[in-house]
């Protein structure tokens, strides 16, 4: 894992008028990736693992460094003109970092496809259940039928966080 020099927390605090150098923004970052690199990997390992549990405390860490990211990108974008003077070992550290980032993103993002792609599967057979169920009730007696039901109505909630 290749670390960026600064301090990866957050941005010194600023005065409106004044925005963060190109250096700081780049180093933020470089350090927001890598904690979201580190975020994943373990929301991947989880899912492996099938520990659903502990993933929902991760969400709301995964969104707030999602969301410092974006903003960081989006300030460099506006001080695009400063990235030329910025030193060559700093930007392909981030480079660096980024791809990391990517290729965990990749691997986490297969991961919550398997795990969904189970669940669906899961209550597809539940669903097919109740339908198999509900065709072949019949009522006790002669005087009492079987419930008339439109074909395809389920009595089904379904919850898909984790």
């Amino acid at each position: 894992m290749t670390q960026l020099p600064a301090k990866r927390n957050s941005l010194p605090p600023q005065t409106k008028e004044e925005a963060p150098s190109a250096e700081t923004l780049v180093r933020s970052i470089g350090g927001l990736a890598a904690r979201l690199s580190e975020l994943m990997t373990k929301e991947t390992a989880l899912l492996k693992a099938g520990s659903t549990g502990e993933i929902a405390a991760l969400q709301v860490v995964k969104g707030e460094l999602a969301r410092a990211y974006a903003g960081r990108w989006a300030q460099l974008k506006a001080a695009r003109a400063e990235l030329a003077g910025l030193a060559p070992a700093l930007a392909e550290a981030l480079r660096l970092q980024l791809a990391r980032l990517t290729a965990v993103a990749v691997e986490n993002e297969k991961a919550l496809r398997m795990v969904q792609r189970a669940a669906n599967r899961v209550l597809g057979i539940i669903a097919q259940a109740v339908r198999d169920h509900q065709a072949a009730s019949t009522g006790y007696t002669r005087d009492n039928p079987a419930s008339r039901r439109l074909p395809g109505t389920l009595g089904v909630a379904l919850d898909r966080r984790f």
